[in-house]
């Protein structure tokens, strides 16, 4: 029993571990507020109402990841500072530029996208959803530009004014029968408030660090780092697509309140990602930048890498197996309980997605992109055909999510196999 003891001890050692858990609290006390305030939100909203939301950030979160063309991702990797910089005016950049190229689309064609989506009420939100990327992009800038800098404190306080301001907002407009507008007002305001908290040290130095970034230097980076908007970009966005296509098949398939069961589902089954794989994931990779760096093997960080990501996952998968529908309804209300019940059919899948999301920081770091984007093509096709061919033989949301978990778990596997041997070339 000792000896099992200091092989934890010393899985969670160091100034890694220390890092993890800075973020990871600042993740747990914003993804808290939410938690404690949804069996209120579950009665102020009905199940409808959560489906418009799936829906407005699904496409919210396909969008966002072209929002810096993914130089924000490259922001770590410089050894310079002055290379740091031109990539963190690039991001900002190119956020601020494509958010105004969507205006006109989503103000002008509102109607037309909302019936493509198959949900009529939709298009009188879209109009703030160039808003949100816009916010989306500062995010994902700020983010890269506080962990090269080690500002793990500004992320975790950002993550923390995202949960605050978001629960305000819509416990507020539930109260004053908004309906899903209050929703994603609150989405809005949740991102505004983690920008400003995320900048706010880089506010006051009046942004500093742009001094001296031209056009050339602009130029220069932007080729340099080419592989990101080529590759990832295009990988990013793939991989978000398979959101926006699920929420749009189970809408045409059974409607938006199916949608709005499987939106607090999945928001609850990916808590522990939002409460640590992110900060993991957000450490490992300036970590394993600097050893790829420095020449160091990579096979023991990923080890541990993985071998935190499953101890942490177990748990939450074990409760949800055994008393996932009992404790839908029991916390969020009877009107909830197919959600656990769906909850319960899709945990293995949650569960490998759980330990595979950070791990895609390491194809990044050794110049695997172009396997990794075929992986993701690869693992949303499987994710997609599985959900419809589930509808089609089965007729059934709750099984055709259990193919989608026995499909899903044989496609992680042979993914970390690919991981775990890319990594010792």
């Amino acid at each position: 029993m000792s000896a099992v003891i200091r092989r934890v001890r010393a899985l969670f050692a160091g100034g890694f571990a220390r890092n993890v858990t800075l973020l990871a609290g600042g993740a747990a006390l914003s993804q808290l507020l939410p938690l404690m305030a949804a069996p209120l939100l579950t009665r102020l909203y009905t199940p409808a109402d959560f489906g418009v939301l799936a829906i407005y950030t699904a496409w919210l979160s396909s969008l966002a990841v072209l929002m810096t063309a993914r130089y924000d991702m490259a922001i770590v990797l410089p050894r310079e500072d002055a290379d740091a910089a031109r990539l963190m005016v690039l991001s900002l950049a190119l956020s601020f530029a494509l958010s105004l190229v969507a205006i006109p689309p989503l103000w002008l064609a509102g109607d037309t996208l909302a019936a493509w989506a198959g949900e009529a009420s939709l298009a009188r939100l879209l109009p703030w959803l160039p808003l949100s990327l816009w916010l989306a992009g500062l995010m994902q800038a700020f983010t890269s530009w506080n962990n090269r800098h080690q500002r793990y404190r500004a992320n975790a306080g950002g993550r923390l004014a995202l949960g605050g301001s978001l629960v305000g907002v819509q416990l507020a407009a539930g109260f004053a029968g908004m309906g899903a507008t209050g929703l994603v007002l609150g989405q809005v305001a949740g991102q505004a408030a983690s920008t400003l908290v995320q900048a706010w040290q880089d506010m006051r130095g009046r942004f500093g660090w742009r001094r001296g970034v031209d056009r050339a230097g602009l130029a220069g980076v932007a080729r340099r780092y080419r592989e990101f908007p080529l590759i990832n970009a295009p990988h990013a966005f793939v991989a978000s697509l398979q959101d926006m296509l699920t929420v749009t098949l189970l809408t045409a398939a059974s409607g938006s309140a199916t949608v709005g069961l499987y939106g607090l589902l999945m928001r609850v089954l990916k808590l522990p990602a939002a409460l640590v794989g992110q900060a993991v994931a957000q450490v490992a990779y300036r970590d394993l930048a600097a050893a790829h760096a420095a020449h160091e093997p990579l096979r023991p960080l990923l080890a541990r890498l993985m071998a935190i990501l499953f101890a942490l996952a177990l748990p939450p998968f074990v409760v949800i197996v055994l008393w996932g529908d009992a404790l839908f309804a029991w916390v969020f209300g009877e009107t909830w309980r197919q959600a656990g019940e769906y909850a319960r059919m899709l945990a293995p899948y949650i569960l490998f997605h759980f330990v595979a999301s950070p791990l895609g920081m390491v194809p990044l770091v050794i110049g695997r992109q172009r396997t990794a984007f075929a992986f993701t093509v690869a693992g949303i096709s499987l994710f997609l055909a599985a959900l419809s061919i589930g509808f089609e033989r089965f007729g059934d949301v709750g099984d055709a999510f259990a193919l989608v978990s026995a499909v899903m778990t044989v496609y992680f596997s042979a993914y970390f196999v690919w991981l775990w041997k890319a990594v010792r070339r």
